[in-house]
């Protein structure tokens, strides 16, 4: 009966639409719940007021960790942005302080310590890099000085915290947690995929970084050789060893390779499972290599 069911869906445009419908009103209710308890931002949109003043990235390193811890204090979201946001700062501030004292500072120096404030285990995103565009801008708040951050990404692009980080072959540090956003829950994932995760993120990643050497020896520049290689990449945003600051935890490559050994001597079915994926992607990577190289 089900299957006739569905037949009849696919051949009924009315159903179609009722489904679709019905569909959408699942995905806006999971997402505003999510959005209400701090899983997952509202199709990728995040506005939260700080009621307090802002202080500028020039007041001090005391001052400066004060307001940054301030700023965490005060979010309650337990996801992190994955990769490029937008942001828009709007600091209410006195406008008579404003234009005619000196106890306000340029925009840009509010911005550097917001931004700071934002980043990190505790944040809304690991790095201040993934800020594609900022907007900032000051208005007469007519009462105690506080600011609003709004932020834009693309709807799948966060993460759940905590995240942890491991390093690829490329040279960078790859976010991945032990859990996920689905379907409107956070969920913890087993030992099957969480190693699936990171062998496909190193194969991934090994790729790329083998198109990249492959497209520099046919004589490509190094901006192509890097465009080209973006066709192999991960949807996962790596980073610089250098751009990943405060607690997060770092698994260096032969640390978690060691561990993912281990775990495949108590698994070998299981890790079995892994190889044969893997072993898929590689035959069809060379593929895509030799068609990349050669067309470069």
């Amino acid at each position: 009966m089900d299957d006739e069911r569905n037949n009849a869906a696919k051949t009924d445009p009315q159903e179609t639409l009722r489904n679709e419908a019905f569909s959408f009103d699942d995905q806006l209710e999971m997402e505003r719940k999510g959005a209400m308890a701090g899983i997952n931002p509202m199709f990728g949109e995040w506005q939260h007021h700080f009621a307090f003043a802002p202080v500028p990235y020039g007041n001090g390193a005391i001052r400066r960790g004060e307001f940054r811890a301030a700023i965490q204090a005060n979010l309650t979201n337990q996801w992190l942005y994955a990769n490029e946001i937008s942001l828009e700062i709007n600091l209410h501030v006195d406008v008579q302080n404003t234009l005619e004292t000196d106890q306000t500072a340029d925009l840009d120096n509010y911005a550097k310590a917001i931004l700071d404030g934002l980043k990190g285990p505790n944040g809304i995103m690991i790095d201040d890099t993934q800020v594609q565009s900022l907007a900032i801008s000051w208005i007469d708040g007519y009462g105690a000085a506080s600011f609003t951050v709004a932020a834009k990404s693309s709807p799948d692009d966060f993460v759940l915290k905590p995240q942890e980080f491991y390093e690829m072959p490329d040279g960078l540090w790859y976010p991945h947690g032990r859990v996920l956003w689905t379907d409107g829950h956070a969920e913890s994932i087993s030992d099957f995929n969480h190693y699936a995760g990171l062998s496909i993120i190193e194969l991934m990643s090994s790729t790329q970084r083998r198109v990249r050497v492959e497209a520099r020896k046919a004589g490509v520049t190094r901006l192509r050789a890097y465009q080209i290689g973006r066709y192999v990449s991960t949807s996962a945003r790596g980073f610089h060893r250098s751009r990943i600051e405060g607690d997060f935890l770092m698994h260096p490559r032969r640390e978690w390779q060691t561990e993912r050994a281990n775990w495949s001597k108590s698994n070998a079915g299981e890790f079995q499972r892994v190889e044969e994926l893997l072993d898929k992607m590689r035959k069809s990577h060379e593929l895509m290599i030799a068609a990349l190289t050669s067309r470069s």
